[in-house]
């Protein structure tokens, strides 16, 4: 059966893809482009890529999937901790309509994280977990990268992401304030829509707080370069 490596650009998958590449297994690596990663996690796909082709590998295909964040604007929704609405429909669904079936998906969790991982055999596809096998840990996944001379990428993910701890948001909205814009904007019209039905608001952070109550609390300008850049979006 054909081997499809899941490939998200954390350091977990980079990881995983580079330990296959080292084997010489054969595999074909998948990324679901739904236009809602960090930009840093599109720059060092990029970058990986062009890593990938001077050391004469096979290049990560890329799915186009809809964007995340415009489907979510349009629904007055927002991204939520449960049902995982967002991953299954706009990562798992993709790579399942992609994959030819019966296969392998590799997916990149650390032995430090088992207790994420699920065996399952659905439609074809049968998950497996090779840091796991090969007893890996997130330390040793930054030692595989770092050791093939590469920087390690930041943690993956939507900047929509409700999983996403308040130092995160904060990182988001210092050093992409145009993103936070567009994230107050979808909480707010999620937040405006649930009200007008008479429903219990959502935010996109679990403590229950707005993005702009949240990325403030106890926030101490001790010097001026540490303040935010300007907003424009209004709220």
């Amino acid at each position: 059966m054909k081997f499809y490596l899941s490939f998200g650009g954390g350091v977990n998958s980079v990881a995983m893809m580079l330990m296959f590449l080292d084997q010489k297994e054969e595999f074909e690596a998948i990324f679901v482009d739904h236009e809602t990663d960090w930009p840093e996690t599109y720059e060092y796909f990029e970058m990986f890529q062009g890593w990938l082709k001077e050391h004469g590998h096979q290049p990560i295909i890329t799915i186009k999937a809809t964007s995340l964040y415009d489907y979510a604007l349009s629904k007055s929704m927002v991204p939520a901790t449960y049902p995982r609405w967002c991953t299954r429909q706009f990562k798992l669904s993709p790579i399942m309509k992609y994959y030819k079936k019966p296969c392998f998906n590799m997916l990149g969790i650390a032995s430090d994280e088992s207790k994420r991982a699920k065996l399952s055999v659905e439609k074809g596809v049968e998950n497996r977990f090779p840091l796991i096998e090969a007893d890996i840990d997130r330390d040793g996944c930054k030692q595989i990268i770092l050791g093939h001379g590469l920087p390690l990428p930041m943690k993956s993910g939507c900047y929509i992401c409700p999983f996403q701890r308040r130092d995160q948001w904060v990182e988001l909205r210092t050093k992409h304030p145009d993103l936070f814009c567009k994230a107050q904007q979808l909480e707010k019209k999620n937040m405006e829509y649930r009200e007008s039905k008479g429903k219990v608001p959502l935010t996109l952070s679990p403590t229950k707080k707005p993005l702009n109550v949240l990325v403030n609390e106890d926030q101490m300008k001790l010097f001026e370069e540490m303040e935010y850049p300007p907003c424009h979006c209004g709220l």
